[in-house]
Protein backbone atom coordinates (compact mmCIF):
# COMPACT_ATOMS: atom_id res chain seq x y z
CA UNK A 1 0.00 0.00 0.00
CA UNK A 2 1.32 3.80 -0.83
CA UNK A 3 1.92 6.25 1.84
CA UNK A 4 2.78 4.14 4.64
CA UNK A 5 4.43 5.47 7.48
CA UNK A 6 8.04 4.86 6.89
CA UNK A 7 8.86 5.35 10.64
CA UNK A 8 6.99 2.11 11.12
CA UNK A 9 8.28 0.80 8.20
CA UNK A 10 10.66 -1.33 10.29
CA UNK A 11 8.52 -2.58 12.85
CA UNK A 12 5.27 -3.15 11.25
CA UNK A 13 5.26 -2.04 7.52
CA UNK A 14 2.46 -1.03 5.35
CA UNK A 15 -0.37 -0.61 8.08
CA UNK A 16 -0.22 2.96 9.22
CA UNK A 17 -0.10 6.40 7.26
CA UNK A 18 1.80 9.16 7.06
CA UNK A 19 -1.39 11.44 7.90
CA UNK A 20 -2.67 9.30 10.58
CA UNK A 21 -5.02 7.24 9.16
CA UNK A 22 -5.21 3.29 8.90
CA UNK A 23 -4.47 1.59 5.43
CA UNK A 24 -7.55 0.45 4.41
CA UNK A 25 -8.75 -2.83 4.30
CA UNK A 26 -9.34 -2.28 0.25
CA UNK A 27 -5.68 -1.20 -0.13
CA UNK A 28 -4.15 -3.96 1.04
CA UNK A 29 -6.74 -6.49 -0.67
CA UNK A 30 -5.99 -4.41 -3.87
CA UNK A 31 -1.69 -5.14 -3.23
CA UNK A 32 -2.29 -8.86 -2.23
CA UNK A 33 -3.99 -9.08 -5.37
CA UNK A 34 -1.42 -7.15 -7.42
CA UNK A 35 1.41 -9.98 -5.87
CA UNK A 36 -0.82 -12.82 -6.23
CA UNK A 37 -0.91 -11.45 -10.00
CA UNK A 38 2.46 -11.21 -9.85
CA UNK A 39 3.70 -14.40 -8.83
CA UNK A 40 1.13 -16.40 -11.38
CA UNK A 41 3.80 -14.85 -14.17
CA UNK A 42 6.57 -16.37 -12.63
CA UNK A 43 4.79 -19.70 -13.07
CA UNK A 44 8.65 -21.55 -13.21
CA UNK A 45 9.00 -20.57 -9.52
CA UNK A 46 7.73 -19.69 -6.57
CA UNK A 47 10.37 -16.93 -5.82
CA UNK A 48 9.39 -13.55 -7.17
CA UNK A 49 11.89 -13.68 -10.10
CA UNK A 50 10.44 -17.71 -10.62
CA UNK A 51 13.17 -20.98 -9.93
CA UNK A 52 15.87 -18.93 -8.20
CA UNK A 53 15.71 -16.62 -5.18
CA UNK A 54 16.94 -13.22 -5.84
CA UNK A 55 17.66 -9.82 -4.52
CA UNK A 56 14.39 -9.06 -4.87
CA UNK A 57 13.01 -11.53 -2.30
CA UNK A 58 15.36 -10.75 -0.05
CA UNK A 59 14.35 -7.12 -0.12
CA UNK A 60 11.17 -8.18 0.34
CA UNK A 61 11.14 -10.85 2.95
CA UNK A 62 11.69 -8.93 5.61
CA UNK A 63 8.48 -6.73 5.18
CA UNK A 64 6.36 -8.89 4.47
CA UNK A 65 6.83 -11.63 6.84
CA UNK A 66 5.70 -8.59 9.22
CA UNK A 67 3.38 -7.80 6.65
CA UNK A 68 1.71 -11.99 7.29
CA UNK A 69 1.99 -12.02 11.06
CA UNK A 70 0.34 -8.58 11.71
CA UNK A 71 -2.30 -7.44 9.33
CA UNK A 72 -4.74 -10.73 10.13
CA UNK A 73 -4.17 -8.83 14.07
CA UNK A 74 -5.86 -5.58 12.54
CA UNK A 75 -8.42 -7.39 10.35
CA UNK A 76 -8.86 -10.67 12.24
CA UNK A 77 -11.14 -13.06 10.26
CA UNK A 78 -10.84 -11.49 6.95
CA UNK A 79 -9.71 -13.88 4.56
CA UNK A 80 -8.68 -11.04 2.23
CA UNK A 81 -6.38 -9.63 4.76
CA UNK A 82 -4.56 -12.96 5.36
CA UNK A 83 -1.67 -13.36 3.04
CA UNK A 84 -1.20 -16.99 4.10
CA UNK A 85 -4.58 -17.87 3.77
CA UNK A 86 -6.16 -19.80 0.91
CA UNK A 87 -6.96 -16.47 -0.82
CA UNK A 88 -3.50 -15.72 -1.99
CA UNK A 89 -1.97 -19.48 -3.07
CA UNK A 90 0.96 -18.54 -4.80
CA UNK A 91 1.92 -15.74 -2.12
CA UNK A 92 1.78 -18.20 0.32
CA UNK A 93 3.18 -20.75 -2.10
CA UNK A 94 6.55 -17.57 -2.16
CA UNK A 95 6.04 -18.01 2.36
CA UNK A 96 6.70 -21.90 2.12
CA UNK A 97 9.90 -20.97 -0.39
CA UNK A 98 11.63 -19.06 1.78
CA UNK A 99 11.37 -21.22 4.54
CA UNK A 100 12.91 -23.89 2.84
CA UNK A 101 15.97 -21.54 2.58
CA UNK A 102 17.82 -22.55 4.82
CA UNK A 103 19.45 -19.20 6.14
CA UNK A 104 15.98 -18.10 6.01
CA UNK A 105 14.83 -20.12 8.24
CA UNK A 106 17.69 -20.71 10.35
CA UNK A 107 18.71 -16.77 10.99
CA UNK A 108 16.84 -14.63 9.45
CA UNK A 109 13.08 -15.42 9.93
CA UNK A 110 11.28 -13.62 12.89
CA UNK A 111 8.21 -15.25 14.91
CA UNK A 112 4.48 -13.98 15.55
CA UNK A 113 5.86 -13.00 19.01
CA UNK A 114 8.38 -10.41 18.61
CA UNK A 115 5.93 -9.29 15.37
CA UNK A 116 3.34 -8.76 18.15
CA UNK A 117 4.92 -7.10 20.34
CA UNK A 118 6.36 -4.66 17.79
CA UNK A 119 2.98 -4.07 16.60
CA UNK A 120 1.78 -3.38 20.27
CA UNK A 121 4.70 -0.65 20.39
CA UNK A 122 3.25 0.93 17.62
CA UNK A 123 -0.19 1.08 18.50
CA UNK A 124 0.31 3.61 20.89
CA UNK A 125 2.35 6.40 18.26
CA UNK A 126 -0.36 5.62 15.96
CA UNK A 127 -2.96 6.16 18.48
CA UNK A 128 -1.47 10.00 18.93
CA UNK A 129 -0.99 10.90 15.47
CA UNK A 130 -5.11 9.86 14.87
CA UNK A 131 -5.89 11.52 17.94
CA UNK A 132 -4.08 14.98 16.80
CA UNK A 133 -6.25 14.47 13.41
CA UNK A 134 -9.50 14.36 15.70
CA UNK A 135 -10.49 11.11 13.52
CA UNK A 136 -11.01 8.39 16.62
CA UNK A 137 -12.05 5.62 13.97
CA UNK A 138 -8.59 5.76 12.54
CA UNK A 139 -7.78 4.34 16.25
CA UNK A 140 -6.92 0.49 16.87
CA UNK A 141 -8.47 0.00 20.43
CA UNK A 142 -7.61 -3.50 20.89
CA UNK A 143 -5.80 -6.37 19.15
CA UNK A 144 -7.14 -10.37 18.76
CA UNK A 145 -5.91 -11.88 22.63
CA UNK A 146 -2.61 -13.87 22.91
CA UNK A 147 -3.57 -17.43 21.89
CA UNK A 148 -3.36 -19.80 24.81
CA UNK A 149 -1.43 -23.12 23.91
CA UNK A 150 2.11 -22.69 24.22
CA UNK A 151 4.35 -22.03 21.48
CA UNK A 152 1.90 -20.39 19.20
CA UNK A 153 4.37 -17.90 18.09
CA UNK A 154 6.56 -20.66 16.49
CA UNK A 155 6.03 -21.13 12.75
CA UNK A 156 6.11 -25.07 12.00
CA UNK A 157 8.75 -26.31 10.00
CA UNK A 158 9.04 -29.79 9.13
CA UNK A 159 12.18 -30.02 7.84
CA UNK A 160 14.35 -28.45 10.70
CA UNK A 161 16.78 -30.77 11.11
CA UNK A 162 17.44 -31.12 7.75
CA UNK A 163 17.92 -27.26 7.28
CA UNK A 164 19.74 -26.45 10.24
CA UNK A 165 22.32 -29.32 9.17
CA UNK A 166 23.10 -27.48 5.49
CA UNK A 167 23.03 -24.15 7.42
CA UNK A 168 25.25 -24.90 10.03
CA UNK A 169 27.65 -27.58 8.97
CA UNK A 170 27.54 -27.56 5.18
CA UNK A 171 28.31 -24.10 4.48
CA UNK A 172 30.82 -23.73 7.55
CA UNK A 173 29.81 -21.81 10.38
CA UNK A 174 32.15 -23.50 13.23
CA UNK A 175 30.71 -21.30 15.78
CA UNK A 176 27.17 -23.03 15.07
CA UNK A 177 26.12 -26.83 17.20
CA UNK A 178 25.63 -29.17 14.58
CA UNK A 179 21.98 -29.84 15.64
CA UNK A 180 19.11 -27.25 16.41
CA UNK A 181 18.49 -28.95 20.27
CA UNK A 182 22.62 -28.49 20.78
CA UNK A 183 22.34 -24.77 19.54
CA UNK A 184 19.75 -24.43 22.12
CA UNK A 185 21.81 -25.53 24.40
CA UNK A 186 24.78 -23.29 23.88
CA UNK A 187 22.59 -20.44 24.05
CA UNK A 188 21.77 -21.08 27.43
CA UNK A 189 25.29 -22.16 28.63
CA UNK A 190 26.40 -18.82 26.82
CA UNK A 191 23.97 -16.52 28.85
CA UNK A 192 24.09 -19.03 31.94
CA UNK A 193 24.48 -15.52 34.37
CA UNK A 194 21.13 -14.00 33.02
CA UNK A 195 19.12 -16.77 32.75
CA UNK A 196 20.01 -17.87 36.54
CA UNK A 197 19.45 -14.03 37.86
CA UNK A 198 16.00 -14.61 36.04
CA UNK A 199 14.97 -17.78 37.76
CA UNK A 200 15.58 -16.57 40.68
CA UNK A 201 14.00 -13.17 40.76
CA UNK A 202 10.88 -13.15 43.17
CA UNK A 203 8.72 -11.65 40.31
CA UNK A 204 9.44 -14.88 37.63
CA UNK A 205 7.36 -18.09 37.95
CA UNK A 206 10.34 -19.93 39.80
CA UNK A 207 12.04 -18.17 42.19
CA UNK A 208 14.51 -20.57 42.67
CA UNK A 209 17.47 -20.67 45.26
CA UNK A 210 20.55 -20.08 42.95
CA UNK A 211 21.90 -23.14 43.05
CA UNK A 212 18.36 -24.90 42.55
CA UNK A 213 18.47 -22.82 39.31
CA UNK A 214 21.47 -23.69 38.32
CA UNK A 215 20.67 -27.47 38.71
CA UNK A 216 17.75 -27.04 37.15
CA UNK A 217 19.38 -25.09 33.68
CA UNK A 218 22.37 -27.90 33.81
CA UNK A 219 19.58 -30.75 33.85
CA UNK A 220 17.60 -28.64 30.63
CA UNK A 221 21.48 -28.57 29.07
CA UNK A 222 22.04 -32.21 29.34
CA UNK A 223 18.95 -33.04 27.81
CA UNK A 224 18.81 -30.80 24.57
CA UNK A 225 22.20 -32.18 23.58
CA UNK A 226 20.60 -35.33 22.65
CA UNK A 227 17.32 -33.65 21.33
CA UNK A 228 16.49 -34.05 17.80
CA UNK A 229 13.64 -32.02 16.79
CA UNK A 230 10.10 -34.07 15.34
CA UNK A 231 7.67 -36.55 16.51
CA UNK A 232 9.21 -39.91 16.75
CA UNK A 233 12.53 -38.65 16.50
CA UNK A 234 13.83 -39.38 20.27
CA UNK A 235 13.83 -42.88 21.41
CA UNK A 236 15.83 -44.99 23.75
CA UNK A 237 17.09 -43.65 26.40
CA UNK A 238 16.97 -39.74 25.44
CA UNK A 239 13.18 -40.12 25.40
CA UNK A 240 13.36 -41.80 28.66
CA UNK A 241 15.37 -39.04 30.39
CA UNK A 242 13.00 -36.26 28.60
CA UNK A 243 9.98 -37.89 30.46
CA UNK A 244 12.08 -38.15 33.78
CA UNK A 245 13.00 -34.55 33.92
CA UNK A 246 12.43 -32.79 37.60
CA UNK A 247 9.69 -30.29 38.33
CA UNK A 248 12.50 -27.50 38.02
CA UNK A 249 14.01 -28.32 34.79
CA UNK A 250 10.17 -28.02 33.50
CA UNK A 251 9.86 -25.04 34.87
CA UNK A 252 13.42 -23.64 33.53
CA UNK A 253 12.78 -24.65 30.01
CA UNK A 254 9.39 -23.10 29.95
CA UNK A 255 11.00 -19.78 31.40
CA UNK A 256 13.54 -19.91 28.82
CA UNK A 257 11.09 -20.40 26.43
CA UNK A 258 9.12 -17.63 27.18
CA UNK A 259 12.38 -14.87 27.54
CA UNK A 260 13.36 -15.98 23.82
CA UNK A 261 13.60 -13.21 21.11
CA UNK A 262 13.26 -14.75 17.64
CA UNK A 263 15.62 -13.96 15.60
CA UNK A 264 17.54 -11.79 18.25
CA UNK A 265 18.84 -14.54 20.63
CA UNK A 266 18.44 -17.23 18.00
CA UNK A 267 16.97 -18.48 14.56
CA UNK A 268 13.50 -20.13 14.38
CA UNK A 269 14.44 -23.13 13.87
CA UNK A 270 16.37 -23.74 17.37
CA UNK A 271 13.75 -21.89 18.65
CA UNK A 272 11.16 -24.46 17.51
CA UNK A 273 13.65 -27.41 18.81
CA UNK A 274 13.35 -25.53 22.03
CA UNK A 275 9.45 -25.49 21.65
CA UNK A 276 9.05 -29.06 20.73
CA UNK A 277 11.07 -29.81 23.65
CA UNK A 278 8.98 -28.12 26.27
CA UNK A 279 6.14 -29.31 24.72
CA UNK A 280 7.88 -32.81 25.06
CA UNK A 281 8.23 -32.61 28.83
CA UNK A 282 4.95 -31.71 29.74
CA UNK A 283 2.88 -33.95 32.43
CA UNK A 284 -0.02 -34.59 29.78
CA UNK A 285 3.09 -36.33 27.24
CA UNK A 286 4.41 -38.33 29.96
Amino acid sequence: PRYSEPEFMSSAPFLFRDDGSLVKKSSHDVSLEEVEEMQEEYYLGSYFCGRDVSAADMVWAPYLERYALQLPLLFPNTKTCNPRSTAYEEVNAWYLAMERLPAYACCVQGDARHWRKSLEQVIPLHNERAAATSDDEEKVTSLPPVPKQFGWWARKNQRGEELWNEYATTESRPWLADTPGREVALYLMRNREGILAAAADASSSMDLAPGDADEALREVIQLLVDWKMGAGSNEGDAAKSVTEISENGRQMAQLVSERIEVPRDMGMIPALALVEFVQSIQPSSQ
